[in-house]
């Protein structure tokens, strides 16, 4: 099993938008589609491809925001390629990454309060929820101290 995460371009964004999550995480999540797009606009944004070997099975994002913090903003994997610990082994390549290319010492994300499968993943890694005075109904936010 051999997790890797490389740069969506114009070799590998068809095969990024064709991936979704199971049905009952769609309400949660953005389409791919609508992630390289949004890519596209904000310019801080990076955005890769989860592989398995050869193969695309999720999409991540990050984004150093307007105000400065780095933001986890997406990692998703294929509904067909869940619950294998593929996320898991993602997320902590995708953070060694950012460890590397920012000096921001904490990385922010937010997350829809019912995605427990989200949040349980990203709490079991140390990332830890935080009361900002912006959550919302449909938002909560965590925070990984780097």
């Amino acid at each position: 099993m051999d997790i890797a995460i490389k740069k969506i371009d114009e070799s590998n964004w068809r095969e990024c938008i064709k991936l979704e999550v199971a049905e009952s995480q769609k309400k949660f999540i953005p389409s791919n589609l609508y992630s390289v797009a949004e890519s596209k606009f904000e310019n801080e944004m990076k955005i890769f491809g989860v592989y398995l070997n050869d193969i695309m099975i999720g999409f991540a994002s990050y984004i150093l925001d307007k105000q400065g913090d780095m933001n986890l903003y997406k990692l998703m994997i294929d509904r067909g390629y869940q619950q294998n610990g593929y996320g898991k082994r993602a997320l902590i390549i995708l953070i060694d990454i950012i460890k590397n290319e920012t000096k921001n010492k904490e990385i922010w994300l937010s997350l829809h309060p019912n995605n427990f499968v989200a949040i349980n993943l990203y709490c079991d890694y140390g990332f830890n929820q935080e009361i900002t005075g912006l959550e919302e109904e449909d938002e909560i936010f965590f925070k990984y101290n780097i």
